[in-house]
């Protein structure tokens, strides 16, 4: 029994720091992965404002989130059938002995149907549609070709029109600067909540931004940066679009950042995510008009038998 609750304590979860990066980008690239979740760079830059940690025990992975408000885990990360079933178990132990209710949030349909044929009826999956990720084609977003691109084309043919001098440069170490003077006017004429993490967030990814690896792109009007644009590569086939600021008042500006950033960084891969809508009408309405080709599903997962996700008990 001593031996029991010395192994509990043992997954003790810790902040992320960029030394980490080498260990965890090992297991994300166990399996193909398409959220965001399984990104180095968004733990990273998001840990402070959702309350990110991270756990490694005997060959398997665990990511905390939601803080100690709303703490949840997302599935572990293993590469064998077995470690990942001592890893679904162990999870188990952790919110028992922390007396929290059982959840795993951020469950790929990969990752569900894994789960479904090691351990049949053992959970019960719900569909978190406020936190499906946009994965485009990316010839679809450089080419903006057919009727269902129309209006994107438009909008964009429009803005090279009247502002037919504008500049694309990639992001480099002397364009940083003025990149961090648009993101903090921005946080200035906004409001919304978490915005000020935003800022925090992506300052995080500027002071970071080789050993990160990321790739960025702005758009720069009368010598001022008007639009940035960052992200990365997740795998041979998929980039991921971190952040994407534009000024709102220049029409057509959102849709240029967006194609003149894919066009010269990521042309050479085949997807690009575009991460979720959180729920927000307006940004669902903006992905939606791009036309994925698809989502990168996400499910929540409780137990079947509801006493086992009771608080306390086993």
């Amino acid at each position: 029994m001593n031996v029991k609750k010395e192994e509990i304590i043992i997954l003790e979860f810790k902040r992320f720091e960029l030394r980490d990066k080498p260990l965890i980008d090992k297991y994300f690239e166990q399996h193909h992965y398409e959220a965001s979740d399984n990104c180095f760079t968004t733990l990273y830059m998001w840990q402070e404002a959702y309350g990110i940690r991270w756990a490694e025990e005997n060959g398997v992975l665990y990511i905390q989130g939601g803080g100690k408000r709303d703490p949840f885990l997302l599935p572990p990360f293993a590469g064998k059938d077995a470690k990942f079933l001592d890893g679904l178990l162990r999870a188990k132990e952790w919110f028992v002995e922390n007396k929290l209710p059982f959840i795993f949030k951020g469950v790929s349909k990969v990752v569900k149907e894994r789960m479904e044929e090691l351990c049949p009826g053992r959970y019960v999956f719900t569909p978190d549609r406020d936190n499906y990720e946009y994965i485009y084609k990316s010839e679809d977003l450089i080419n903006l070709s057919g009727k269902k691109f129309r209006q994107k084309k438009n909008h964009l043919n429009q803005f090279r029109m009247q502002y037919s001098n504008y500049e694309y440069v990639p992001i480099t170490e002397d364009i940083i600067p003025l990149c961090r003077e648009t993101a903090a006017s921005w946080v200035e004429t906004h409001h919304e909540e978490g915005i000020e993490d935003e800022l925090v967030a992506i300052n995080l990814l500027f002071d970071h931004w080789d050993v990160l690896g990321l790739k960025g792109g702005a758009i720069k009007l009368f010598g001022r940066v008007e639009a940035f644009s960052i992200g990365e590569l997740m795998n041979d086939r998929m980039a991921l679009i971190h952040i994407e600021k534009a000024n709102p008042d220049i029409r057509g500006l959102y849709q240029a950042i967006n194609n003149e950033f894919i066009r010269h960084e990521f042309s050479n891969v085949e997807f690009i995510n575009r991460e979720e809508d959180m729920g927000l009408p307006g940004l669902r309405q903006a992905k939606e008009s791009y036309n994925p080709d698809h989502f990168a599903e996400k499910y929540d997962a409780v137990y079947a038998n509801e006493a086992d996700n009771a608080t306390g008990g086993k």
